[in-house]
């Protein structure tokens, strides 16, 4: 993966940097290296990240928005939301999607945070 490429994913995700360092308990430092082409981009974690991207992608600005409030990237799901608008259930099955997409994958595979704690296996 390109960090041209990288960007473009955080940016569908809606992520910034900083924001992507703590949903995945690692430096900041770490994913502005990766960003800027400083620190290569494993091909999992590459992988990881374009899968998310896909889901992402489709939705409009509005519904991005509406993820990021009802914490879709935590892989949470509310059919009916407080505080925004009612969704249809065209736009309800596409964040649906993006939450089954970040609850089945909420690191990549083989992750270790930044505590040393690796993704899936407790230690």
């Amino acid at each position: 993966m390109s960090p041209d490429r990288f960007n473009e994913c955080l940016d569908l995700i809606g992520w910034t940097r900083r924001g992507a360092a703590r949903r995945l308990g690692c430096d900041p430092g770490a994913v502005r290296q990766m960003a800027n082409g400083r620190r290569p981009i494993h091909p999992d974690f590459g992988a990881w990240l374009e899968r998310l991207a896909a889901v992402h992608a489709p939705l409009s600005p509005e519904l991005r928005q509406f993820a990021e409030s009802m914490g879709c990237d935590r892989g949470e799901w509310v059919r009916y939301p407080r505080g925004i608008r009612p969704l249809s259930d065209e736009e309800a099955a596409a964040l649906r999607r993006v939450a089954d997409a970040h609850a089945a994958a909420p690191k990549p595979p083989g992750w270790v945070t930044q505590q040393g704690k690796k993704e899936g296996d407790g230690t």
